[in-house]
């Protein structure tokens, strides 16, 4: 019968993590890593979750299951943080195992509807949407977002791409630190987009995976706030395990802005397909979650450490620009120093891209992605030589 199974594509940064396990070479370095790491290569556990953690080992009555759609405090309390004064009862939460399933419980639920929607992307975009939506069935379309070699969105040919949406499509961005990027829109192209949207009846799905590390976690989720302030419906999935470190623990959330006539039909959508799907979320990372964010000390302690990581980040991008004006008198990679987050894609062909791991043992994820956090102060001379080198005219 296995015979019969056919391949399946295999994730980019999963091919990427494999091509350096084998490279042989001891000077080599992986780029290709999509979490936090500190100057030594370390994802720490925050201070902040470890004295969460303490609390629950004491406190904790009960590991009985949760409502489908999780822990009613947890959406609460998170739900004010992101979304503000406009969070309540017009929204649908459930407590999700991570973003990602946040995105596929979304998917699914559109890709079931009647007249099924399409959902739109922007190219390059996060790696995992296309499969996650193709596993779902859900139909989708692309629009063009950012050309790597020019080093700019291409915000026109943008807006221009969503004129083929109908009225009841959806839109599916990054609210800030765009993945793969790490450009983001600014203020007033922002502010365009949602005109767009509201004007042609575009359902506006935002992703929010790295809170806090563009300009700060009040900051950055001013986005999610108009959306939620401006629209009669929207929808706005989030990851914390950047934002809290969290990674393995898998805390997320699906929040959906529902007609007061469609709420309790939602509800029951969403939590229909949670159950035949992951059933319950995990909860331990949501529960840490919930502590920190209930607590106004454990809250200002984890905010500062966020703060932290987010500086870090930023003091990478702005040393990579500074040593190559002092080391190589140049700034081809001067755009680095106004992006956001931690991905940015080199401006290589695949051909160089091939000689950069090839010829210099720097392994990046296949379209030129680079993780800046995982560089410490020795690794960026060698990354500025190594770009030089294979970016040289022959």
């Amino acid at each position: 019968m296995f015979e019969r199974v056919e391949d399946y594509p295999v994730d980019p940064i999963m091919i990427g993590a494999e091509y350096f396990a084998r490279d042989p070479r001891q000077d080599k370095l992986n780029l290709t890593v999509g979490i936090y790491q500190d100057a030594q290569g370390r994802t720490p556990v925050l201070e902040a979750v470890k004295r969460a953690e303490a609390r629950l080992v004491e406190t904790q009555a009960t590991k009985s299951y949760l409502a489908l759609t999780g822990d009613a405090d947890y959406g609460r309390l998170l739900g004010a943080e992101i979304l503000g004064p406009a969070h309540g009862p017009g929204w649908v939460t459930a407590q999700t195992s991570g973003g990602a399933v946040a995105l596929r419980v979304m998917a699914e639920l559109l890709a079931q509807m009647p007249e099924p929607p399409t959902i739109w992307l922007q190219t390059p975009t996060y790696g995992n949407y296309v499969p996650i939506l193709t596993a779902a069935r859900a139909r989708f379309a692309t629009v063009p977002y950012y050309d790597p070699l020019r080093r700019e969105i291409t915000f026109e040919r943008m807006l221009d791409g969503l004129k083929a949406a109908r009225r009841g499509d959806v839109f599916l961005f990054q609210g800030v630190c765009h993945n793969p990027t790490g450009a983001d829109l600014s203020p007033d192209q922002l502010a365009a987009l949602l005109d767009v949207l509201e004007e042609r009846g575009i359902v506006p799905w935002l992703d929010l995976a790295y809170l806090g590390f563009a300009e700060g976690f009040e900051a950055d989720c001013a986005v999610a706030r108009q959306i939620a302030e401006r629209f009669d419906e929207a929808v706005v999935c989030v990851t914390l395990s950047k934002s809290f470190g969290i990674y393995r623990d898998r805390a997320g959330a699906l929040f959906v802005k529902a007609r007061a006539a469609d709420r309790e039909r939602m509800h029951r959508a969403v939590s229909a397909i949670v159950r035949a799907g992951s059933s319950h979320a995990p909860d331990h990372g949501a529960s840490v979650v919930r502590v920190i964010l209930g607590d106004p000390a454990l809250k200002a302690l984890w905010l500062a450490e966020l703060e932290a990581m987010r500086a870090r980040v930023a003091g990478v991008r702005a040393r990579i620009v500074a040593v190559e004006e002092a080391e190589f008198g140049t700034g081809s990679l001067g755009y680095l120093a106004g992006q956001r987050g931690m991905f940015s894609l080199l401006p290589l062909t695949e051909a160089q891209e091939d000689a950069l791991t090839r010829d210099h043992g720097i392994h990046v994820v296949k379209g030129g992605r680079v993780n800046v956090a995982r560089l410490g102060d020795g690794d960026i001379p060698w990354l500025i030589r190594a770009v030089r080198d294979v970016t040289r005219a022959p």
